[in-house]
């Protein structure tokens, strides 16, 4: 059974809320609000993973989230940047 869904309407909840420099960085970001009981997703264009530095070129990492979750999820991720900067 095929289940449509109207993209319009399910792509304009999804907002960006942070980028990255490097896939590590977005992996740790993404594991660190799905952690915390955030839906997120991590976007990148690295050409299937053939050419990593494409990553650059094509604007980072970036990690999408629900609009309705993007204050808690910016809030969990500098909570994440604080415990960062604390153990260096």
């Amino acid at each position: 059974m095929c289940h449509t869904v109207d993209q319009e309407d399910h792509m304009s909840d999804i907002v960006e809320i942070a980028h990255y420099s490097s896939e590590f960085a977005g992996q740790t970001a993404l594991a660190h609000l799905q952690a915390v009981g955030i839906t997120a997703h991590m976007l990148t264009d690295d050409a299937g993973g053939a050419f990593p530095s494409l990553t650059m070129l094509t604007g980072g990492v970036r990690i999408a989230v629900r609009s309705e979750d993007a204050a808690a999820a910016r809030a969990a991720l500098e909570e994440l940047d604080d415990v960062e900067a604390d153990s260096d």
